[in-house]
């Protein structure tokens, strides 16, 4: 519908007038704005929806880039929003702040750049120390509030948060926010305070929020309160268990859930469910998730190979963990 209307976004030279092209509302929902850019004397359209100029500014995606440079101002991308004049570099009409435009160029990774003094995380300087031996540990986790993503011989970067490294030399990134040195534990950008360095592991978990020491259980860089770190392990379909009890690890934000009455040295997990967890039992309960299935006979107790939501014992058959009848 909207091609059949003749417009698109981006610049259009209307007689005298240069107009912005734009449509305000999400998907065919909404409407085109019209808005008068500038006039069409000594205008040049650089990308049709990005930048442009006249003798004497600079515009991005219709807005005037305050304080550009038109007679020194280039594009450093044909189809990208990185370009520069003779002082500032800009990224989608954005300074970075502080780039050198005679040295700036793109890492190959999205968002970071580098000139030759710092990088830049989008439009912002990461300050690193030691510019010789920076690298990017995980490129997919370039940015992130909670990926250890880049280090150097000083510093480990969390999004744009530099966080010092104790013992350079023995620096590892064990999953996700841990990572250790000889002398400490990190946690994203804090140090992980009473950690154990040499005994310390990440075991994994959805996200790799889980990791263990000699002393303890880690969940998000806390301490699970009453697990035994030496027999902790995690199981299929968001359930763990360690000597003592067997826990469900909620996806929402939670801790891992002791499950009352449970006995972790028997515990096992029988098979899944559609509803992304799955059926557990000892020798007194049976467990949907966190739920116990009251009047289960965990001795009998069988998941429907062809529907998972089915399951039966000896006294009945049940669906999403339901009696029925």
């Amino acid at each position: 519908m909207l091609a059949s209307c003749g417009k698109k976004v981006g610049y259009e030279i209307r007689g005298d007038k240069v107009i912005w092209n734009s449509w305000q509302g999400d998907g065919m929902f909404g409407k085109w704005s019209e808005a008068e850019v500038t006039d069409e004397h000594g205008f040049q359209i650089l990308q049709p929806e990005g930048y442009a100029k006249n003798t004497q500014d600079v515009f991005h995606g219709g807005a005037k880039v305050d304080g550009a440079d038109a007679a020194t101002f280039q594009l450093l991308e044909k189809q990208g929003g990185l370009a520069k004049d003779a002082k500032r570099v800009y990224d989608r009409g954005a300074v970075i702040e502080g780039a050198d435009p005679a040295s700036f160029e793109r890492t190959g990774m999205e968002g970071l750049g580098r000139d030759k003094k710092d990088y830049y995380l989008g439009t912002k300087p990461l300050h690193v120390r030691d510019m010789a031996s920076f690298k990017v540990l995980d490129a997919n986790a370039c940015g992130k509030d909670d990926k250890i993503w880049a280090r150097d011989s000083l510093d480990y970067y969390v999004s744009r948060v530099a966080t010092p490294i104790a013992d350079p030399a023995t620096f590892q990134v064990i999953q996700s926010w841990y990572a250790k040195d000889a002398r400490q534990v990190y946690f994203g950008s804090e140090v992980l305070a009473g950690a154990d360095a040499a005994s310390f592991q990440g075991i994994g978990g959805e996200s790799g929020e889980f990791a263990k020491d000699s002393k303890n259980v880690y969940w998000q860089g806390k301490v699970v309160e009453g697990c035994d770190a030496a027999t902790f392990q995690l199981l299929k379909y968001r359930f763990a268990k360690d000597s003592k009890h067997a826990y469900f690890c909620y996806s929402s934000g939670s801790p891992p859930h002791a499950l009352p009455d449970s006995d972790g040295q028997i515990f096992e997990v029988i098979g899944p469910s559609s509803q992304g967890f799955g059926y557990a039992k000892d020798a007194k309960q049976v467990y949907q998730g966190a739920n116990v299935i009251t009047g289960a006979d965990p001795a009998t107790f069988v998941v429907d190979p062809s529907d998972p939501e089915k399951a039966s014992d000896k006294n009945r058959r049940y669906q999403y963990g339901k009696p029925v009848q």
